[in-house]
């Protein structure tokens, strides 16, 4: 599946999310369960939604046209994304996660639905020509004598044995589950995701905070099965630098003349430390100055007068 399908807010191809691809990719090859970790506001959650195209997922409802992205634009979807609630049972995560892959499951199957329909409709037109014959057929036998039948091989029912056929060998197409906050997860939690893992040729990658590594060691029979481990750190600063030159911004947000100035730049790289949430708050909060003062460029001041306005601890 292409991963370059971006959500609605511009998706930069940093080196850090390069790392984490490679991870997920070598989970869903090997068959793997994954550990990743990182401090909270690093983009985790993003990386993970982006490289499972989730935005697009979420947003197709099966079977209704009007309900966003076709399910031609999604074939090939092979990733679930998943978030346990806070509050949660070995059921619901079971229940929930099959959900999500019946989503994906459904893709393909409404591709060849509506191949179908369209070979059908192509099979109805060549079958005419047959069923005129047959009426005739039958109005000789009505008024005279009983006549055999022609034998007639219906195009359409072909079609349809044919997409049973193809629909009967669609396989469930989920090769990963990247489950979020997995620090949510308890033991009885972890006991499920570790059955489902059992059951098919899935990966799994478990995402969370530092210190999920040295709490699942805990549980021989989840941690033996796990085959790579790896840490998401915080943008460098040449790739926050790279933000800045793609002009990255987030959704909503309006900078003048973007962030060219190099004082400006430094300023931000400071204050945010590659933290890519708070990166995301302190442009958020200078466009809400540039909006009320009505400036017409970014200068350092402005910069220090967001970050006054943020909660950001000690920097």
């Amino acid at each position: 599946m292409s991963r370059n399908l971006d959500p609605p807010e511009m998706m930069v191809i940093t080196d850090e999310y390069r790392r984490f691809a490679e991870f997920c990719d070598a989970c869903r090859r090997y068959a793997y369960i994954g550990l990743c970790y990182g401090p909270p506001g690093v983009g985790k959650t993003i990386s993970a939604r982006h490289y499972a195209n989730w935005n697009e997922i979420e947003a197709y409802v099966p079977y209704l046209a009007a309900s966003g992205p076709g399910p031609i634009a999604l074939l090939g979807s092979d990733t679930v994304f998943y978030t346990p609630k806070i509050v949660h049972s070995p059921k619901q995560i079971e229940q929930e996660l099959a959900q999500w892959r019946l989503r994906l499951r459904t893709i393909p199957l409404e591709v060849l639905h509506e191949e179908e329909e369209t070979s059908l409709e192509r099979a109805k037109e060549l079958d005419n020509p047959k069923r005129l014959a047959l009426d005739r057929a039958y109005a000789k036998r009505a008024k005279g004598p009983l006549v055999p039948l022609p034998e007639i091989e219906w195009v359409s029912e072909q079609v349809a044995r044919t997409y049973a056929q193809k629909r009967a060998q669609t396989p469930d197409p989920t090769t990963l589950l990247i489950i979020d906050e997995a620090d949510r997860l308890k033991t009885a939690g972890l006991e499920q995701v570790r059955d489902i893992f059992d059951q098919g040729d899935v990966g799994v990658a478990l995402i969370g905070m530092p210190g999920i590594e040295k709490r699942l060691s805990r549980y021989p029979q989840l941690y033996s099965r796990v085959g790579f481990v790896h840490e998401f750190r915080p943008l460098t600063t040449d790739a926050m630098r790279e933000l800045f030159e793609h002009r990255w911004l987030p959704a909503g947000v309006a900078l003048p003349n973007g962030l060219n100035d190099e004082e400006v730049m430094a300023a931000v790289i400071r204050i945010t430390g590659g933290n890519f949430r708070l990166l995301h708050r302190l442009l958020t909060q200078m466009a809400r100055l540039v909006e009320i003062n009505a400036l017409s460029q970014i200068t350092r001041e402005v910069v220090e007068t967001a970050r006054e306005n943020l909660v950001i601890g000690v920097v």
